[in-house]
């Protein structure tokens, strides 16, 4: 069997770049519904933001399932 790595804590990271502010999220999730849940609650926090860019991957027994969402 293939090792992963995978996200052992949730985390938040910000920096500033030419007056703009870049948050970055990460969390650890096992089903596309979690993952969608994450990705509600972020945008609903940030609602004014001009940009957000999710993307998640999720493994399952037959395949790996991905998705980015704009």
């Amino acid at each position: 069997m293939e090792k992963i790595k995978t996200i052992s804590n949730n985390a938040t990271a910000e920096i500033t770049e030419k007056k703009s502010k870049f948050i970055a999220h990460i969390f650890y999730v096992e089903t596309i519904e979690e993952a969608e849940k994450y990705i509600k609650e972020i945008k609903k926090e940030y609602h004014d933001a001009k940009h957000n860019v999710f993307a998640y991957a999720v493994e399952t027994l037959d395949r790996r399932n991905c998705c980015k969402i704009q």
